[in-house]
């Protein structure tokens, strides 16, 4: 804000600059676009690999509770949003961001415990597996087959790990942008006369 008054015979300028009550330039630190693309690729790919997961086997798969799609579906979505918030950082997007990224942490805690229970079941059925077959392409098989669904759930489980890393890293930034200032910084400039 900028004013031009006659004070006495001398004009002056006042120049007024007043810090914003919502620092949102806080949440633009963590990297939000980096962030956000990272969570993208990584609930696209827990979505895309969740899918020959769903096949039918003896073994408790966390594909059963369908873990991978929606948790990868949340991935997805807070990624969109921390995009969208480095374009254009706003109060709205910044708070929907903070609410679903802690929802997406409780989310990947469960999502882990989900993960684990399907490598332990899948490790107990190959196992028994392993005593009940008696050739040696039985065993192949049961090798080939157990062992490639028990990569996936770590794999599904690192997911998890990294993306609740990263939420939780954007949820402090998110936190710190939405915490209300409680001074307001006023800058008071003025242009007094030189004196003669």
């Amino acid at each position: 804000m900028v004013e031009d008054r006659a004070a006495g015979s001398v004009s002056e300028t006042i120049s007024t600059v007043t810090g914003g009550s919502k620092p949102l330039h806080r949440f633009l630190r963590g990297q939000p676009k980096s962030i956000g693309v990272v969570l993208v690729m990584m609930g696209v790919g827990m979505f895309l690999f969740g899918i020959p997961m769903n096949v039918h086997t003896d073994a408790h798969t966390s594909a059963e509770q369908f873990t991978p799609f929606w948790l990868g579906i949340l991935f997805f979505i807070c990624g969109l949003l921390y995009i969208l918030s480095e374009r254009n950082p706003s109060k709205k997007l910044i708070t929907a961001s903070f609410a679903l990224s802690i929802i997406s942490v409780i989310g990947a805690l469960s999502a882990m415990i989900d993960f684990s229970r399907g490598i332990v079941g899948i490790y107990h059925e190959y196992m028994a597996q392993m005593y009940e077959n008696h050739t040696q392409e039985e065993e192949v098989y049961a090798n080939q087959h157990y062992m490639t669904i028990r990569n996936m759930e770590l794999v599904f489980c690192c997911h998890s790990l990294i993306g609740g890393v990263l939420l939780v890293t954007m949820t402090f930034y998110a936190r710190a942008a939405l915490q209300s200032s409680r001074t307001q910084a006023v800058v008071v400039m003025r242009n007094l006369p030189a004196a003669e």
